[in-house]
């Protein structure tokens, strides 16, 4: 009886490594570490079985879909940063009120910064408060009028 060689380690090792990559906060798994899987898939399967040539274009074309779908995440949350300053800047010289769970408190934005965590905060009477809290938001009094004196 013939008995198809394999090669199981080398298919445990390489995903042990992306899964040990993966979990360090690296990187997750690229086209490349998907080739080299494949690869020794492909050089360790069983000749009386192998694989069809389908289960390779659709493995291939999963990996290729993800990786779109990964950049298209980066690009969206590079679009979202830039929304968001541009959404705090707009809030500059603006009556706001800010409310949370204990209090609320009115005023006029009087600048826009970003903490260390990188998130981005108006300053209300001094005070620095998260964008979320905001309520509601008006021209000052003085630019409601509308008039030239």
């Amino acid at each position: 009886m013939i008995e198809a060689i394999t090669s199981p380690n080398i298919l445990e090792q390489r995903s042990k490594d992306i899964q040990t990559q993966s979990e360090r906060g690296g990187s997750s798994m690229q086209m490349d570490d998907f080739l080299q899987l494949l690869t020794a898939q492909i050089g360790n399967q069983d000749p009386l079985e192998p694989m069809k040539d389908t289960e390779f274009i659709s493995q291939m074309a999963n990996i290729a879909s993800l990786e779109q779908m990964q950049e298209f995440s980066k690009g969206f949350e590079s679009f979202a940063a830039s929304h968001d300053k541009m959404v705090s800047q707009n809030y500059l010289g603006k009556d706001v009120v800010i409310e949370d769970e204990a209090t609320t408190v009115s005023g006029v934005v009087t600048s826009v910064e970003k903490n260390a965590d990188g998130e981005l905060k108006v300053v209300v009477n001094g005070n620095s408060y998260d964008t979320s809290l905001i309520s509601k938001v008006s021209l000052p009094d003085n630019s409601k009028s509308g008039s030239l004196q």
